[in-house]
């Protein structure tokens, strides 16, 4: 990677608003250690953000954190918990990760960040149909007993999915949203401008990338142009949109295909019966969610489209089609926030109707219990507050909650927000 670049800092507070640029930081150090110390002394009207990306102030984007040592008497800064991944890619506060235990799932060359800030993925089955080095993904280790996971050699396709979920930054939610609704049509657009800063081995995500669409939009083009130049190239597919309603015809098509809600300008997908068998095993949670009448978010890899024949109105019409490889499904709320239960979801609600703003940090391929399930954001005098649920009684569950616990305690006091469902069924209120 490329030596990271200082940009201009910009401060705003009761003093007016000024800005620190590259050269003003390394040679007025005396005047820019006492503006720093002044925005410590006063962060709660004081508001530093990082100029390396147009500024946004609803919400604040690229907020900063002054640091202050006792021992060197000075100060410096910092990304502010979870907005790493909101700074330019050559910005020193810019890291793929949005925490770094994040970063502790896989292995190094799993995911890296070449010299010109692009992400490069390594999946467990590449998208150029000739890799020599392409293995069928992995199924699932059993669930029975607890397992010491070792550092992943790639990334799965949840992985990717939460990938471009954070990349894009619809995990985050604030109360300035609601005056633009989440449509998919919005969704695809922000996915597809990630994706064109992630490669997948050498390949760049966004031409092997369909998105969900309604007919007549840009996207429908877009899907097709890909689907064009990856039946030309060999190359495989990587297809995302949202499930269908549920219904007993939708339940009738699972059982070949994936019964998706938004699919134009994809091909037809056929779906195996062994890929079907470890969909069902891996994902049962969030096909139940499907079938109460939850919004889930599909993301498959396939194999590279083939154009097939059919007779129709008495004429043979040539039919793109497309055979999953894996497919990986991820529960999301009415505003496309990620849901790992539905206690989530009722605490997602809430905190959507008293318009607070939070982030659903996402967990890759890790594991469930190692991140809050919510952080706050707009909780005075701290950074990010954790919410939790518990909703368990096992054994592992319980002494995970308890390191929780002492961790939280240690780390933001008896303050932070927790739900015990299985002795109140009444959620608390929130901080």
């Amino acid at each position: 990677m490329a030596k990271k670049k200082t940009y201009a800092v910009h401060f705003r507070g009761q003093r007016g608003e000024r800005d620190a640029s590259e050269a003003f930081q390394q040679e007025e150090t005396g005047t820019w250690q006492r503006w720093l110390k002044h925005a410590r002394d006063n962060k709660k009207t004081t508001v530093v953000t990082c100029s390396c990306l147009p500024a946004e102030t609803e919400p604040v984007r690229r907020r900063l954190k002054v640091h202050y040592s006792g021992e060197t008497e000075r100060c410096w800064l910092s990304s502010y918990a979870f907005t790493g991944n909101e700074h330019k890619p050559d910005c020193r506060f810019y890291s793929v990760w949005s925490d770094e235990r994040q970063a502790e799932i896989y292995q190094g060359y799993a995911v890296r960040t070449a010299a010109d800030g692009t992400i490069v993925v390594r999946l467990p089955t590449g998208l150029q149909k000739k890799a020599p080095s392409e293995v069928r993904p992995a199924e699932n280790e059993p669930g029975d007993e607890p397992v010491k996971r070792k550092r992943r050699p790639s990334m799965r396709l949840l992985g990717l999915l939460h990938l471009l979920w954070e990349q894009s930054g619809i995990n985050v939610w604030h109360p300035a949203f609601d005056k633009k609704k989440r449509t998919p049509g919005w969704v695809s657009w922000h996915l597809q401008q990630t994706a064109g800063r992630i490669r997948v081995g050498r390949v760049p995500l966004e031409e092997s990338l369909l998105l969900m669409a309604m007919k007549g939009t840009p996207q429908v083009v877009a899907n097709r142009e890909h689907l064009r130049a990856a039946g030309k190239s060999k190359r495989r597919l990587i297809v995302v949109s949202v499930l269908a309603g549920w219904s007993e015809a939708a339940e009738a098509r699972l059982q070949s295909t994936l019964p998706l809600g938004l699919f134009s300008g994809f091909p037809d997908l056929v779906l195996p019966e062994d890929v079907r068998l470890r969909l069902e095993r891996s994902f049962g949670r969030e096909l139940g969610d499907w079938r109460r009448g939850m919004k889930v978010v599909v993301i498959a890899e396939t194999e590279p489209p083939e154009t097939t024949f059919r007779h129709t109105d008495g004429r043979n019409r040539p039919f793109s089609c497309s055979t999953v490889i894996d497919v990986a499904l991820m529960t999301v709320s009415p505003r496309f926030i990620p849901l790992d239960s539905g206690y989530e979801g009722s605490v997602e609600e809430k905190l959507w109707q008293e318009k607070r703003a939070f982030i659903k940090p996402l967990r890759y391929d890790g594991e469930e219990d190692v991140f809050p399930d919510f952080v706050l954001k707009d909780v005075a005098g701290v950074d990010a507050l954790p919410m939790e649920v518990f909703g368990m009684n096992t054994p592992e569950y319980l002494k995970r909650k308890q390191e929780k616990t002492a961790h939280y305690d240690k780390e933001y006091g008896p303050g932070w927000w927790s739900w015990n469902v299985l002795t109140d069924p009444n959620m608390p209120d929130f901080p």
